[in-house]
């Protein structure tokens, strides 16, 4: 009876091991996983972080380019961490940033580089009254009072390379009364728009209504009309930066200041009026590759009462 257990038993020991033969591994095999690089088309070797993903098991991480890693059989995908080309930016990953390896075979990640995109951003900050932020609402000034709005400005790219931004600034200014009309003219004096940190700007151009007017021009302002008052400029700025950028746009002077856009002219004693106000923006650069936030859209409103005292 012994013998015939063991004989079953040596039967059944040889069958499992003629399976192991015939049938391959749980691991699928092994293959080759490489990673190469290129710029603008052309080969590139140095340090750049990736991370090989199978759908299971443990990630690969790589450090520099070229790089081989052995894997296990399967789907993986290559993504990119960081590091690269100065002054580029990953533009894709060839031929799939997924891949099927089969065993005893080598796919090829290549991560591909080209210059880096250039794109600005605006956004509406702040009023200022004399230099200082308010919140939206009513204010009662007196000469000389400036009134000042703030964006912020972003322009994205590698740090220290510069470029020329040009700014579409409009304030749409509503006279209230009570006199029949309010009068105002240009000034586009140096100094009524300002940079944070300071960018050299190349020039600066006012308008009314969208008509380009020059310096010394005077208009009026009927009483419950708008006008639409414009400056466009342009600053050479450096990208990886965000600019605080402000706009004196009016000036209540009787008496200076002189660094402002727009200012009154006083018609008779006693002239004063109610006004409210809202500004937008807009920002342009060379190929910038994101137009939908290039404008801010309206602020809130600021309401004016200047008083002369005369």
């Amino acid at each position: 009876m012994r013998k015939r257990i063991f004989s079953i038993w040596s039967v059944l020991l040889v069958l499992i091991v003629s399976i192991a033969v015939v049938v391959p591994g749980c691991d699928g095999g092994q293959g080759t996983i490489e990673v190469k690089a290129t710029i603008d088309g052309s080969p590139w070797e140095e340090d750049v972080d990736y991370t090989l993903t199978p759908d299971t098991g443990s990630p690969i991480s790589g450090t520099s380019v070229p790089g081989s890693h052995s894997a296990g059989a399967g789907n993986w995908t290559c993504s990119y961490d960081g590091g690269g080309p100065d002054g580029a930016m990953l533009v894709g990953i060839t031929p799939d940033p997924t891949q099927e390896l089969s065993d005893g075979e080598t796919i090829t990640f290549t991560l591909n580089f080209g210059p880096e995109e250039v794109d600005a951003s605006i956004t509406w900050v702040s009023w200022t009254i004399d230099g200082a932020q308010v919140s939206p609402g009513s204010y009662t000034v007196y000469p000389p009072t400036i009134i000042d709005c703030e964006y912020d400005v972003v322009i994205n790219g590698t740090y220290c390379e510069s470029v020329n931004v040009t700014m579409a600034l409009k304030l749409n200014y509503h006279y209230g009364g009570p006199n029949d009309f309010k009068s105002w003219h240009v000034a586009n004096a140096p100094g009524s728009i300002y940079t944070i940190p300071p960018g050299t700007i190349w020039s600066q151009n006012c308008s009314v209504n969208g008509v380009p007017k020059p310096a010394c021009y005077s208009f009026d302002v009927s009483k419950c009309n708008t006008v639409t008052l414009g400056v466009n400029f342009t600053y050479e700025a450096h990208k990886g930066t965000t600019y605080r950028v402000g706009v004196n746009w009016l000036g209540y002077r009787g008496s200076g200041p002189d660094n402002i856009l727009f200012d009154n002219i006083i018609e008779w004693a006693g002239c004063w009026g109610d006004s409210d106000m809202v500004t937008s923006g807009c920002v342009y650069v060379d190929e910038d590759v994101d137009p939908a936030n290039d404008c801010s859209g309206y602020s809130e409103p600021l309401y004016i009462k200047h008083d002369y005292q005369c």
